[in-house]
């Protein structure tokens, strides 16, 4: 038998398959896991560690042996909204942004409104097997595509399975979200988050990078935080992670821990955890070194260029598209349908940006290629045109 049980704690909290040895989950003496069953956990055999508990709730073990011990070691920083003290979301915006980002943040939702058929839909108590499976075909899809842009490779894609076996059973309890904005009946943005009474967690999230002028992250992260305060969640967890950009939203962080918890009557189990102590003490002290040196980001930049060199080489081939605001045509145009001709897929998220600068919809522009080329085509709006170059 192992030696070690390692067990991620949001994720058993979450799914209610916490070990035996836990009586209760306890924030602000608000009891959110409560056992009522002394079942006992064999801890003769090996180490209990439970990764990732965040310092704002409390873990109470049954008392079933007093020679129970728990190690507690430091590890990262995570990222709360704490939504309690706003009744909206304009409250929330009022305390922690400036008139400029409040701004910004009307400008690129009513942009997206103005440019595309949005719709804001919250699985949570219902939705179909049929749309539930293909969300998270499509979720798959622009966790994929997201991750290839920025040029790292994805960590989450690993875990996007196990979300799908559990989250349509939790949706139906009420136990976790799908948060889905659409263009018509297209998926642009998908978020998954889990409930557990008055807390919210962000789980994993990707949206359409065609859409990228839009600030779709931001709008999609808005509208989250605004249907939590609806719903009346006390805190939403952004949990760890991405620093630089869930900073922004939260109002609060807070350390993540590591409880190793084991019998001090075994001398071989008390070696082992103090081991794994030891071990996991020092690895977060070095890694607290590289992040107030800055040198976790030079490496992140470093793995970054080393992925677009290597999927360079992998594809052969790099797309540029080169734009010409004032172009003087001459040249025949035929008319094209990117929505319908899979073949034009490329040309989205230059059309995109072209909406987003000309504030208009796609019904109200035409797109058309140049009679005799392959590459070049012409976008037109009523008091905007643009010329795309495209070179694969």
């Amino acid at each position: 038998m192992d030696k070690a049980n390692n067990i991620t704690f949001l994720k058993a909290f979450t799914e209610n398959s916490l070990p035996p040895i836990c009586n209760k989950v306890i924030y602000q003496k608000n009891v959110y896991y409560n056992k009522n069953i002394d079942s006992e956990l064999d801890l003769n055999k090996q180490v209990l560690i439970f990764k990732d508990v965040s310092d704002y709730v409390d873990i109470e073990l049954f008392q079933q042996a007093k020679n129970i011990v728990i190690n507690k070691t430091k590890t990262l920083k995570g990222h709360l909204v704490e939504l309690a003290p706003f009744k909206d979301i304009q409250e929330y915006l009022q305390n922690n942004f400036t008139t400029k980002s409040r701004s910004n943040f009307r400008r690129y939702e009513n942009r997206l409104k103005s440019c595309f058929k949005i719709k804001y839909v919250s699985y949570y108590g219902n939705i179909t097997k049929e749309e539930y499976d293909r969300l998270f075909i499509v979720l798959k899809d622009l966790l994929i595509r997201r991750f290839a842009e920025k040029q790292e490779k994805n960590y989450e894609l690993q875990h996007l399975k196990g979300y799908h076996d559990v989250v349509y059973d939790m949706i139906l309890k009420k136990e976790a979200c799908l948060f889905v904005i659409y263009d018509n009946e297209k998926p642009i943005s998908i978020r998954v988050n889990m409930c557990k009474k008055k807390l919210a967690y962000y789980i994993i999230s990707g949206y359409d990078v065609d859409y990228s002028k839009f600030h779709l992250g931001s709008i999609d992260m808005l509208k989250n935080i605004e249907w939590c305060i609806d719903n009346n969640f006390e805190i939403y967890d952004l949990l760890k992670g991405y620093d630089y950009y869930k900073s922004k939203w939260a109002t609060k962080k807070h350390d993540y821990y590591i409880y190793i918890i084991y019998n001090s009557n075994s001398i071989k189990l008390t070696l082992i955890s103090y081991y794994i102590t030891i071990k996991e003490t020092i690895k977060y002290k070095c890694y607290r070194f590289l992040k107030k040196h800055n040198l976790d980001t030079k490496y992140k930049d470093l793995k970054r260029y080393l992925f677009g060199i290597t999927t360079f080489f992998k594809n052969k081939k790099a797309t540029t598209i080169l734009i010409d605001n004032n172009a003087k045509i001459t040249d025949q145009i035929f008319e094209i349908d990117i929505n319908l001709d899979n073949q034009y897929i490329f040309l989205r998220k230059p059309v995109y940006n072209f909406l987003f600068l000309a504030n208009t919809s796609l019904d109200n522009v035409t797109i058309g290629k140049l009679s005799g080329t392959s590459n070049k085509f012409l976008l037109k709006a009523k008091n905007k045109s643009q010329l795309l170059t495209i070179n694969h």
